[in-house]
């Protein structure tokens, strides 16, 4: 057995990646943060590594991850703070009122892998991810709870030779562009999905959102990115959504371990969330509500 404590110093880091980010949440030093991971390893015969600059546990963990669904039992029923990440679109656009009881991460991930595989092995409580890439609803051991879909539209800087286009402007047009599009097989659905309709010609992103990298590396020529109209705000004024739609939705979806999806906290997040997305909805008419 190993402390709640040590365990939680152990998968903060492991899941916000940086000391500096454990320390803000649990209120530790970083030093002690490190010391307490370590026991934690130690006791499981794991070994906690620094790999580009953040850490990663290597070795057998099957006996830890059983460790960890105790404890996370423990947060649900004995109203400990729960951990909710986000990909970095669904992040931005529905982290505004959460409950106080949920640690928040770093809201940043583009790749839906890594998120999931936390979720199902008890390091984070829930996640709010990019619909089609959520879990199917047959998964055994995860629950989706739906909250919006909306169209996506290419989008480009307003000196793009599409723009001249104006209402004639196809996705046979775009075609004809290189994309600014995500990582290969970080949204895989959505991967597969855009290369269908060959609208895929992704460039070299990083797993995390970084601004200069994505829409702040929309600078003008002749990139086509994508967006919808919650996202479109992430980019800077000099560029607009083309009026066509990519011919299929993407949405908000959030994502729970199957055992808490009745549980009077999850219960709670949920409501937030419907209202949240409720709010959205008078807003931009093109969002359709799943609930």
């Amino acid at each position: 057995m190993v402390s709640v404590d040590n365990l939680d110093c152990l998968d903060l880091l492991i899941w916000l990646g940086k000391g500096a980010a454990v320390k803000q949440r649990l209120n530790f030093s970083e030093s002690k943060i490190s010391r307490m991971a370590r026991r934690v390893a130690d006791a499981f015969e794991v070994s906690l590594i620094k790999r580009n600059g953040e850490w990663t546990v290597i070795g057998d963990t099957a006996l830890l991850d059983l460790q960890r669904l105790v404890h996370q039992e423990y947060r649900w029923a004995m109203r400990r703070p729960l951990r909710i990440e986000a990909h970095y679109c669904s992040g931005r656009v529905l982290s505004g009122c959460l409950p106080e009881s949920w640690i928040k991460g770093n809201f940043d991930p583009v790749e839906v892998q890594i998120p999931l595989r936390y979720l199902r092995n008890g390091i984070i409580d829930a996640w709010i991810g990019v619909f089609p890439d959520v879990p199917e609803e047959e998964d055994g051991d995860l629950y989706c709870f739906h909250l919006i879909r909306m169209p996506v539209h290419p989008v480009v800087a307003t000196d793009h030779p599409l723009i001249a286009l104006g209402d004639r402007v196809t996705l046979e047009d775009v075609k004809r562009y290189p994309s600014r599009v995500f990582p290969n097989y970080a949204l895989p659905r959505f991967q597969a999905m855009m290369q269908e309709l060959e609208l895929w010609n992704p460039m070299m992103l990083k797993k995390s959102h970084n601004f200069d990298q994505w829409e702040g590396g929309m600078t003008g020529g002749e990139i086509v990115g994508y967006a919808t109209q919650l996202t479109i705000d992430f980019f800077d004024r000099t560029h607009m959504l083309l009026p066509i739609q990519v011919p299929f939705e993407v949405g908000e979806t959030l994502v729970v371990r199957r055992e808490y999806a009745i549980h009077p906290r999850f219960e709670e997040l949920v409501s937030d969330l419907k209202g949240q997305a409720v709010e959205l909805q008078q807003r931009f008419p093109s969002i359709c509500l799943c609930f």
